[in-house]
């Protein structure tokens, strides 16, 4: 899509990006083919990639240079071509590779595809994905060979630097690269990134400071524990690890990943020549190595072979994808934030620095193809947009300062009493002082807010081991209100607490926690966000958003829709897919509809039912008089780039099935806009033209020069920098019906980045998506832990979605009350 005419009033900015020019592309031809090796599973990339290095280096005269691989099912020749052929190799582990040619790249398939009427790239399908797929490969191959990552790595990581985070594991610092068509040109896009890493090294001292042991006999005892739940950490914690014998044990080129911890290695009994024997006297007789510890746990690998894990070093560079515990994570992030400066330095200093990290200069992979990448970022220039005015009580307008305004000295817009308050007291009762000087000041806020109905609140002493009953006695009492103070760790007991208050109550309720309420420094300004909390889901208005694209809303209807998925790996629980809408005309008042699906489907199943209930919800609005919306605006997130035209066509087309079923809605236009903040785009400004934090200001857009070919798209930075390097918004415009213009969309979208009820400076994304992602998220409260461990029981065989019973989470689910306002907040 063409850039448009900037609009005057709008103050320019150039600023530097983290993307690279490709000064010349492929001048040979990329041979794509499909790679079929029956008698491997696909799970195992490692063996896949060890077999495709294989047949290479024993086949020379077919492959003259190295080809490719995605480490999955495609295979790249760089410059010449491979007839169709299978090649069949016997050693240890026979295997069988079948090599077809499905498609070629060359330079006019490139040319195309960045072409200015963008036709190319939406009729190229398929072509066009080969072709991004190869060029990734001859970007990052180089760099992930050197570093030791899977050749189809997107990102590669250093230990120069690694931060000690404990329990055995270190933050290195890595580098992403990512080909993309824009405007006109191909751009490798380089960013930063941090990842958890298991610790290299012998295999007893890691497990040793898992464990947090000082002494080899608790780690020898820890099977055998009176508490499972250490030996049970550690085995997740270790399964699936890499890990190699000393070289006198096991002539291995590459680690094996642990399949189980074996207790007492030493005592393991199995059969040798017919004859039992243990692991103990095995490596006495065969390796004359008398072990030290053979007590301690040993590692079972494959389907039989235990090794004792004092034998045994963890190899280097492998990425923990497990959870992170509390402490290593505020470790974790305190490596990953770089101010915009620094990080453009990394950056620059990867690309162009003295060691070469992306090794753009030396890549034979590059030089093979012709490929020529710029090592000067490069700068482009954007426009600062002018930030609403956001309305309090009287219509009174609060400064904005940098994307943040002040409640002080205002009252709410449209204030609704809070009544009947109850604090429930879940704390030490140690604790009681600062429990009722917390309260006091938060009331002492609703007061001047204009949000409280009186009265002094009445305390309730809450039984942790008995939470059940609890929630029993503050029903009877029938509070307005429910304010709810834990301690610092109590996840079980806001479950209960959340669930009463969504299914079984509908009383609204704010969970604080030990630590926020008992400090004094701030207490003013946390009393001030808790306030803004409870009087929007005890249904009143805060704030409204004042702009003159506000005008053009009466009778739009804006919808926030996003996806949530159960942690990787779980099969057995659902997928919960939300849409949030407003109905009035500054979008203040809000509807919502959620509804399972199956375990990581991405498209939104029941959009269409979902979007009837909130239309209808629209109509009966008493603003509206009966009216359907002339236009609706959706925001979509959670899409990745690859869905984007399969998630738009099927949501879109539901949408615009239910307006066209009824006359009065024939006419209304639909706008379907992905908002995703999973990507690497980062600008940086020039030393002391970006904010407090070197950051961009709040309201830079970038919509040209680095955006796609084919689909109309912009880059907004709608909130102020705190720590690091704040990232942009992208919005996809994927169908416009209503022929708004970019400059009115990206208004549109910084303003709705105001009107997030529970805080006083603009948020990153749109309040309407922001909404829907806390919906997903306050779904799983529909279900007690009770219910939660049933369900999962019940379920617990299933190995794929495809099993996943979704008819019994479904039918637990919708028992639950149906809440309208803000309680997810």
């Amino acid at each position: 899509m063409q850039s448009q005419p900037r609009p005057s009033g709008r103050t320019r900015m150039r600023v530097i990006t983290n993307s690279f020019a490709v000064t010349r592309v492929p001048t040979v031809v990329l041979f794509q083919y499909d790679v079929i090796s029956p008698t491997l599973k696909p799970d195992n990339p490692r063996r896949r990639s060890e077999i495709i290095d294989k047949m290479q280096l024993t086949n020379a005269n077919i492959f003259p240079r190295r080809g490719m691989y995605d480490g999955k099912n495609i295979f790249y020749t760089i410059g010449y071509k491979v007839e169709n052929m299978t090649l069949n190799k016997s050693d240890k582990t026979p295997y069988i590779v079948r090599l077809t040619n499905t498609t070629y790249i060359d330079s006019n398939t490139l040319n195309d595809m960045v072409s200015s009427n963008g036709r190319a790239y939406r009729q190229g399908g398929d072509q066009n994905q080969a072709a991004i797929n190869a060029l990734q490969l001859i970007v990052r191959q180089a760099a992930n060979m050197r570093h030791g990552f899977p050749l189809q790595a997107k990102s590669f990581f250093t230990k120069d630097g690694a931060k000690e985070l404990g329990g055995g594991l270190q933050a290195w610092r890595g580098y992403f690269q990512s080909v993309r068509p824009v405007l006109g040109r191909l751009l490798v896009n380089v960013d930063v990134t941090h990842s958890a890493v298991v610790k290299a090294g012998p295999l007893l001292d890691v497990a040793m400071e898992f464990c947090n042991f000082r002494d080899i006999r608790d780690l020898a005892a820890l099977p055998t524990d009176p508490n499972p739940q250490r030996w049970l950490k550690l085995q997740r914690f270790l399964k699936g690890v890499l890990i190699k014998p000393g070289s006198q044990f096991a002539k291995w080129s590459k680690g094996r990943p642990i399949r189980a911890l074996i207790p007492n290695a030493g005592g393991y009994e199995f059969h040798v020549n017919g004859q039992p024997t243990t692991v103990r006297q095995y490596f006495q007789q065969k390796y004359n190595f008398a072990l030290r510890y053979s007590t301690v746990f040993g590692i079972q690998i494959g389907k039989d072979a235990v090794f004792p894990a004092e034998v045994c070093t963890i190899t280097p560079g492998q990425l923990y994808k497990k959870k992170l515990s509390e402490d290593q994570t505020k470790s974790f992030v305190s490596l990953a934030v770089q101010k915009p400066h620094q990080r453009l330095g990394s950056i620059e200093s990867a690309v162009s620095g003295d060691r070469q990290l992306l090794d753009y200069q030396q890549s034979d992979f590059l030089a093979t193809a012709g490929m020529v990448i710029s090592t000067r970022p490069l700068e482009v220039e954007g426009h600062v947009l002018t930030p609403p005015q956001v309305l309090f009580g009287g219509r009174q307008a609060s400064p904005i300062n940098n994307g943040a305004w002040n409640v002080m000295g205002r009252q709410f817009l449209t204030p609704k009493k809070i009544d009947k308050l109850m604090v429930l007291v879940c704390v030490d009762p140690s604790e009681r002082q600062a429990v009722e000087y917390f309260t006091k000041a938060l009331v002492g806020n609703l007061t001047k807010l204009g949000s409280y109905a009186g009265g002094a609140p009445y305390f309730h002493i809450a039984n942790l081991q008995n939470m059940r009953k609890t929630l029993e006695e503050v029903h009877k009492m029938q509070p307005g209100f429910v304010l709810v103070i834990l301690p610092a760790s109590a996840a079980i007991p806001r479950r209960y607490i959340k669930f009463w208050s969504s299914v079984i109550s509908g009383i609204p309720t704010q969970c604080v926690r030990k630590g926020k309420y008992d400090s004094g420094k701030g207490l003013d300004q946390y009393c001030n966000n808790v306030a803004l909390k409870m009087h929007a889901k005890y249904g009143g208005i805060n704030s409204v958003v004042y702009a003159p694209i506000m005008d053009k809303l009466m009778g739009t209807m804006i919808i926030g829709c996003d996806v949530s998925h159960p942690a990787p790996g779980v099969n057995n629980r659902p997928s919960f897919a939300s849409m949030v809408a407003s109905v009035d005309r500054f979008a203040s008042y809000w509807t919502s509809a959620i509804e399972l699906q199956k375990p990581r489907q991405e498209i939104i199943e029941a959009i269409g039912p979902m979007f009837q209930t909130l239309l209808n919800a629209f109509v009966a609005f008493p603003e509206n008089q009966g009216r359907c919306p002339h236009t609706v605006i959706v925001y979509r997130d959670g899409v990745s780039e690859g869905e984007y035209e399969t998630v738009a066509a099927a949501e879109y087309d539901q949408i615009k099935r239910v307006l066209q079923s009824k006359e009065i809605t024939r006419n209304t236009k639909v706008v379907f806009i992905i908002v995703t903040k999973r990507h690497h785009t980062r600008f940086f400004p020039e030393r002391g033209a970006g904010d407090r934090s070197g950051n961009c200001p709040p309201g830079f857009v970038v919509e040209d020069q680095i955006v796609h070919s084919a689909i109309p798209d912009y880059y907004l930075l709608s909130h102020s920098g705190i720590i690091g390097t704040s990232r942009p918004s992208h919005y996809i415009v994927l169908r416009n019906d209503a022929q708004m213009t970019q400059q009115q969309l990206q208004e549109l979208s910084f303003n709705l980045c105001h009107s997030y009820a529970a805080a006083t400076r603009s948020v990153s994304i749109p309040t309407p998506v922001y909404y829907a992602d806390l919906l997903c998220g306050h779904a799983d409260y529909h279900f007690s832990p009770d219910e939660v461990a049933n369900l999962d029981d019940d379920s617990s065989t299933n190995t794929s979605n495809q099993d996943f019973n979704l008819e019994q989470w479904q039918t637990v689910f919708k028992r639950g009350r149906s809440q309208k306002s803000l309680y997810f907040l």
